[in-house]
């Protein structure tokens, strides 16, 4: 008997909202069983043993496993369903669609997860008043990100090649908060990047996941 797959997160969490896309890019039903992290759910013994021992959101569990990681997740579900997804098989076509999921991995998610901690978390979580210098560092650093993927989006419609893939789906969460974290001129001066996002955020399964929160 087969599992629905069931996503251990929260849908305000960029991270769940990345497998989610992807959930509903490939038309996969599934349970999002909602994890209450100012209670510290993710920090209990019995979800450290049975989804994640770091203590982290999303966890994905079905029929044949039990993943951790976000992105691993994601590559999971694109290598077991198949369809659109899937990276390209060509030798040029796969190294641009890796080499921007790398960009993504070490230059645009670790600047937005520090900005929004020190300039929003870091106050609601009792740590402190955020320190100016960090988010101008870190506003620099979004800045110049979006700069290359202007460039990049100058040349093709998506930031992995020529249609959409895992790499947009892993940009869309962080990008959509960007008005919450004082950054919508840096999305809005930048034409063709505010072009990608006007064709990724009309897409349905954007509308869905949105939808939820």
């Amino acid at each position: 008997m087969s599992l629905i797959p069931k996503i251990y997160g929260s849908i305000s969490s960029t991270c769940t909202q990345r497998v989610l896309i992807v959930l509903e890019e490939l038309g996969i039903d599934y349970e999002l069983i909602s994890i209450n992290m100012r209670a510290g759910v993710q920090k209990s013994p019995a979800y450290l043993s049975e989804h994640n021992p770091f203590g982290v959101i999303p966890a994905y569990q079905d029929t044949d496993t039990k993943i951790f990681e976000s992105r691993a997740i994601c590559q999971y579900l694109t290598v077991k369903h198949g369809g659109h997804l899937t990276p390209p098989s060509d030798p040029v076509q796969v190294a641009g669609f890796y080499q921007a999921a790398s960009v993504e991995y070490s230059y645009f998610d670790p600047p937005f997860k520090q900005l929004a901690y020190e300039s929003l978390f870091k106050s609601m979580m009792g740590h402190g008043e955020p320190d100016a210098s960090l988010v101008s560092i870190y506003q620099d650093q979004i800045r110049k990100c979006l700069d290359y993927y202007e460039s990049i989006l100058d040349k093709q419609d998506y930031l992995g090649g020529t249609t959409f893939s895992l790499v947009d789906s892993y940009h869309m969460p962080w990008i959509a908060f960007m008005a919450v974290l004082g950054l919508s001129t840096e999305l809005e001066s930048r034409k063709h990047l505010r072009a990608w996002w006007e064709r990724v955020e009309a897409r349905r399964s954007w509308r869905s996941v949105s939808g939820k929160s």
